[in-house]
């Protein structure tokens, strides 16, 4: 009956002890990117776009196209810094949800 006592105690502690963990990719967000699109995106198809959010791992601008499509791409690249300056999409807010996106 000991030993029984003893296995279950143990088990417990074994569960409290997992449930908390604090796992490092339990934190990253959901609206995050993990990779750039290869390869430059129409002017003319972008509708909208948004930085990432400043917990993510990776900082990204995600672009918006006329067919709802969602592409990740380097804040750093020239030509996105371009088509960010264009009135057309300035001052855009961040759509809700992230279905679509394309990577």
């Amino acid at each position: 009956m000991r030993s029984l006592f003893a296995l279950l105690l143990v088990l417990l502690l074994c569960s409290v002890q997992l449930a908390s963990c604090d796992y490092q990719g339990a934190h990253v967000p959901l609206e995050c990117c993990f990779k750039f699109t290869k390869g430059k995106i129409p002017v003319a198809r972008i509708t909208s776009y948004w930085r990432t959010r400043s917990n993510c791992p990776v900082k990204a601008v995600v672009f918006k196209t006329i067919l709802g499509r969602r592409f990740c791409v380097d804040p750093s690249a020239s030509w996105v810094k371009e088509h960010m300056k264009k009135p057309k999409h300035q001052n855009t807010l961040k759509p809700l949800g992230w279905n679509n996106l394309a990577i």
